[in-house]
C-alpha cells in the first residue's frame, strides 16, 4: 500500500510493508555533482561526508551514524550528478528516534573546522584510491565522450589539492550550497516499514513541520554527445568488458525495469543463456550512469573478449524484445516484481529511487524503438586492446588520466539472426527413476511454498568448484522462476550454500533436483581465474573463509527442507539419495577450530590492509560475542576513523564465516604500515577495559536481536549441535561474561588470523 503527500513543501511517499520487522527511510536533494560551482569541485560530495560529523542537538556520539550503528541498523548516503540521497534501517520501534536525528543533520549541521579538515583528508584518500578502481575508470570514460554539459568533464569527487588550504572560504561555500538546495521543495522524502500509513503520515508530518522553505530554480542543459563521435576503447586492468549505454527520453523510465529482466534471464533462450552457449560473453550488469527530470544515462555491462559479435546479439535480442506480446511481458513483470519484493525495506526504497522498481510499462514496443534509435556510446574496456599506452591518446577527465583511442568495429558478415524464445513456455521434464531408499531429511512446517536448503559439512567448504557449480546451475534457476519456483547458489557466511524454492509440484521437484545432483558431482573448477577485488580489503573478506578453514573438500551434504507437503517431501528425500556424496549421515558434525595466524594476500593496489577476526571459544556464550561487536562498531569507528583519522576504510562487525563466530576489525590505509593498524587494533581492545566494565548490561540486552530470518539452517545447526543466540541467552547474559569475553579475545593472541596487503 502506497500513499503519496504533500507536506508543508515536502513531496513524501509512504509505503506500508506489513510482513517488514524493519523500517526505512530515504530523502533525496535535488542537488549533486552537477550544481557544484565550478569553483569547488567535490563540493556536494564532502557536504554528504560533513553532514554526518554532527548536528545541533546530536553534535557527538548519539549522532545518526554512531547511533544507528550501536543500535544495529544500516546508514548510508551517496552523492550523484543531480542527486544526493541519505538512507537508513533500524527496528521499527526505534524508527522515528531515527528520523528525528535524520531530519536535525539535514537541516543543522556544524559545520566545524576540525570536520572540514577531517572530511577533506578522507575523500583525498578516497580519490587516490578510485585512481585503481577500473569501474570508476570506464564511469569516467563514457563521460569523456560528451558535449554538453562540461560537468560531465569536471572532477566530482574532491581532493586535497581541489579543495584547497582556504577552510573558511571552503566552510562558506558548504553553508551557501547547503542553504541553496536543502530546502523542503526541493527535497523528497520515501518511508518505508510495518507502521500503517497514517503512523508513517504522522512520522512524516513531524519530519516536515520545520524544514527550511525556499524555492530552487535550476536549468539543466541536455544531455549531447561528441558530434560524430566514435566508440573508443580504453586500456585498462581487470577483465575484458564492454560497456553499450543509450540516451534516453525520461518519459520511457517505467519500462527500463522490463526490459532490465529481459536481458537478465539466464533461462534459455534468452540473451544471456545464447551469449554463455557460444562463448560471447558471461555477465551483464545494468546501472544508470546518469539520471534527471528530462533524461536517463542507460548502460548495460557485458563481460566480454568480443564487442563486435556482442552488439550484433544485443540488437537481434532488442529486437526479439520488441516482438513479445502483453502475456510475455506481464509474465516477465511479475518476475521483476518477485525479485523487488525478496529486498529489505532499505533496498526497496533504493530501487524505489536510485534504481530498478517495477513498473507498469508504457507503450513497450515504441519504448524498445526509441531505445534502438537512441544516442548511443560505448566503450571497450581490456587490458590487452593496447600493448602500448602510447597507442592510446592520454586524456584527462573527472580527474583520472586515461589512455584512450578510437575502437573501429570490424566488418561484420550479416549472420543468421538468432532465434529467442521468451516465456511462458510448455517445457517436456523428463527424470531418472527414483531410488527406493531415501536419506533422512528434517522437514519444517511452514505455510510458505517448499525451501531446500543444502550446503556442504559444517566446517567444510568447496574451495575450487563453488564458482564452477554457480555457472552450471544458473539456468535452472533461471528456468524454475518462470514456474513458480527459484534458487540460488552463493557463497553464505563464508560457505557455499543451495537454496532451492520449489512449487508443490514433485515432478518438477524432481527433475530440479536431478539437476542440481549432475551440477554438483562434476567436481570440476572449469572457471576462468578469479580477478581480484579492485579494493584491497574487499579481497581480504573474500579469502577470509579459505583462510579459516582447512577442509575444503566436504565429506556429505547437509539438508532441510522448509514448507511443503508430505508427499513432497518424500519424494526430496529419495532424489537426494542419488548424489554423490552421502546427504545428513548420521554422524554429527565436528567442531573445528578455525585456523589461525597471518597471511599475506598479493594485491596490485597501493594500500596497505588489515583484516583481523578474532574467533569465539566455544566455552562462551554467543550472545556475549553479540553484545561485545556491538559495542565495538561505533566505538571502533568513532575513535580510529572520526578521532585519529587512520584510514577509509574502519570497520568493525560481528561476522559469521565457515562457521566461526567472531568480532571482525577491518583497516585500509594508503599510509600506515600493516604493523601500524594492528597496533592500532589491540589498543582499541585495551582501552576499552573500564568502559565495559561501567556498561549497563540491561540496556544493552535490549539492542540484541535474535536473527528469525533463516529459520531453515538454524534448526539444521540444531540438528548438529550447533547453536545459534537465543531470546534465553540473551536473557541470561551478565556483565561478567562480557568481561570475561572481552579479556579472552583482547590476549589469546595466538588465536587471531590476520590477512593483510602490502601496498606496492
Amino acid at each position: 500500500m502506497i500513499r503519496r503527500l504533500n507536506l508543508n513543501g515536502l513531496a513524501v511517499t509512504l509505503v506500508h510493508q506489513p510482513d517488514a520487522r524493519d523500517a526505512a527511510a530515504l530523502i533525496q536533494v535535488k542537488a549533486g555533482s552537477h550544481d557544484e560551482p565550478d569553483r569547488w569541485p567535490g563540493l556536494a560530495h564532502l557536504l554528504e561526508h560533513l553532514l554526518f560529523t554532527g548536528s545541533q542537538r546530536w553534535p557527538d556520539r548519539d549522532r545518526l551514524m554512531s547511533w544507528i550503528q550501536a543500535n544495529g541498523g544500516r546508514v548510508n548516503a551517496t552523492t550523484l550528478a543531480r542527486h544526493s540521497a541519505y538512507f537508513f534501517e533500524i527496528t521499527a520501534a526505534r524508527f522515528g528516534d531515527g528520523l528525528a536525528r535524520l531530519h536535525d543533520m539535514l537541516c543543522a549541521p556544524l559545520f566545524e573546522t576540525a570536520a572540514i579538515k577531517q572530511e577533506m583528508a578522507v575523500i583525498d584518500a578516497e580519490y587516490r584510491l578510485l585512481q585503481h578502481h577500473v569501474p570508476a575508470q570506464a564511469e569516467a570514460a563514457l563521460f569523456s565522450l560528451v558535449a554538453e554539459p562540461h560537468t560531465f568533464h569536471r572532477f566530482q569527487i574532491g581532493s586535497a589539492d581541489a579543495f584547497g588550504a582556504n577552510v573558511v572560504a571552503l566552510q562558506q561555500a558548504l553553508r551557501d550550497f547547503h542553504q541553496r538546495f536543502y530546502v523542503a521543495s526541493n527535497l523528497q522524502l520515501w518511508l518505508q516499514g510495518p507502521q500503517s500509513l497514517d503512523d508513517l503520515a504522522h512520522l512524516a508530518q513531524r519530519f516536515a513541520e520545520t524544514l527550511p522553505q525556499g524555492q530552487v530554480q535550476l536549468t539543466i542543459p541536455p544531455l549531447q554527445l561528441l558530434p560524430e563521435m566514435k566508440p573508443h576503447a580504453m586500456l585498462s586492468e581487470g577483465v575484458a568488458q564492454y560497456w553499450h549505454s543509450w540516451i534516453l527520453d525520461a518519459q520511457w523510465s517505467d519500462n527500463v525495469t522490463l526490459l532490465r529482466e529481459f536481458l537478465l534471464d539466464d533461462a534459455p533462450g534468452g540473451l544471456m543463456a545464447s551469449l554463455r552457449q557460444r562463448g560471447i560473453a558471461s555477465e551483464i550488469e545494468l546501472k544508470w550512469l546518469y539520471q534527471s527530470d528530462k533524461q536517463l544515462w542507460l548502460v548495460a555491462i557485458f563481460t566480454t573478449e568480443q564487442p563486435d559479435r556482442l552488439s550484433q546479439s544485443v540488437q537481434h535480442a532488442l529486437q526479439a524484445i520488441g516482438e513479445t506480446c502483453e502475456e510475455q511481458q506481464m509474465h516477465y513483470l511479475q518476475l521483476a516484481q518477485q525479485r523487488f519484493n525478496a529486498l529489505s525495506p532499505l533496498e526497496q526504497l533504493r530501487q524505489r529511487v536510485l534504481g530498478f522498481a517495477p513498473a507498469e510499462p508504457k507503450r513497450f514496443h515504441a519504448f524498445i524503438a526509441a531505445l534502438q534509435a537512441a544516442p548511443s556510446a560505448t566503450l571497450f574496456c581490456s587490458n590487452a586492446v593496447y600493448s602500448n599506452k602510447a597507442l592510446g591518446e592520454s586524456v584527462k577527465t573527472q580527474g583520472f588520466e586515461l589512455s584512450l583511442a578510437p575502437r573501429e568495429t570490424a566488418p561484420q558478415r550479416q549472420s543468421a539472426v538468432t532465434a529467442f524464445a521468451f516465456y511462458p513456455l510448455k517445457t517436456e521434464l523428463i527424470c531418472s527413476p527414483l531410488p527406493t531408499a531415501a536419506v533422512t531429511l528434517l522437514h519444517l512446517a511452514s505455510d510458505k511454498a517448499a525451501t531446500l536448503i543444502l550446503r556442504p559439512e559444517f566446517f567444510s567448504n568447496l574451495s575450487e568448484s563453488g564458482e564452477a557449480c554457480a555457472k552450471r546451475l544458473r539456468p535452472l534457476f533461471a528456468t524454475l522462476r518462470h514456474v513458480g519456483g527459484g534458487g540460488e547458489w552463493r557463497e553464505a557466511q563464508g560457505v557455499w550454500q543451495l537454496t532451492l524454492r520449489l512449487p508443490d509440484n514433485q515432478k518438477l521437484a524432481d527433475w530440479a533436483l536431478e539437476q542440481v545432483a549432475d551440477a554438483l558431482a562434476d567436481n570440476r573448477s572449469g572457471s576462468d581465474p578469479q580477478q581480484p577485488e579492485s579494493i584491497a580489503i574487499r579481497e581480504l573478506l573474500k579469502r577470509l573463509p579459505q583462510h579459516l578453514t582447512s577442509a575444503s573438500s566436504p565429506t556429505c551434504w547437509r539438508a532441510v527442507l522448509c514448507g511443503g507437503s508430505e508427499a513432497l517431501h518424500h519424494v526430496i528425500a529419495r532424489r537426494l539419495a542419488t548424489f554423490s556424496l552421502p546427504v545428513n549421515p548420521l554422524l554429527r558434525s565436528a567442531p573445528l577450530s578455525s585456523r589461525s595466524g597471518v597471511s599475506r594476500i598479493d594485491h596490485p593496489g597501493r594500500d596497505n590492509a588489515l583484516l583481523l577476526f578474532i574467533p569465539l571459544d566455544q566455552r562462551h556464550p554467543l550472545a556475549a560475542l553479540r553484545a561485545l561487536a556491538q559495542i565495538y562498531e561505533p566505538r571502533f569507528f568513532q575513535r580510529l576513523r572520526v578521532e585519529q583519522q587512520i584510514g577509509y576504510v574502519v570497520s568493525s562487525r560481528y561476522l559469521r564465516s565457515a562457521d566461526h563466530d567472531g568480532v571482525l576489525f577491518a583497516l585500509q590505509s594508503p599510509n600506515l604500515s600493516v604493523g601500524r593498524l594492528l597496533q592500532h587494533c589491540k589498543r582499541f581492545l585495551r582501552s576499552l577495559d573500564n568502559e565495559i566494565a561501567t556498561l549497563d548490561i540491561e540496556a544493552l540486552k535490549t539492542q540484541l536481536r535474535v536473527d528469525e530470518s533463516n529459520a531453515a539452517l538454524t534448526a539444521l545447526r540444531r540438528e548438529q549441535g550447533l547453536h545459534d543466540m537465543t531470546q534465553t541467552s540473551i536473557d541470561a547474559l551478565t556483565l561478567g561474561d562480557l568481561q570475561q569475553l572481552h579479556t579472552r579475545l583482547t590476549n589469546q593472541r595466538r588465536r587471531w588470523r590476520v590477512l593483510f596487503t602490502a601496498g606496492r
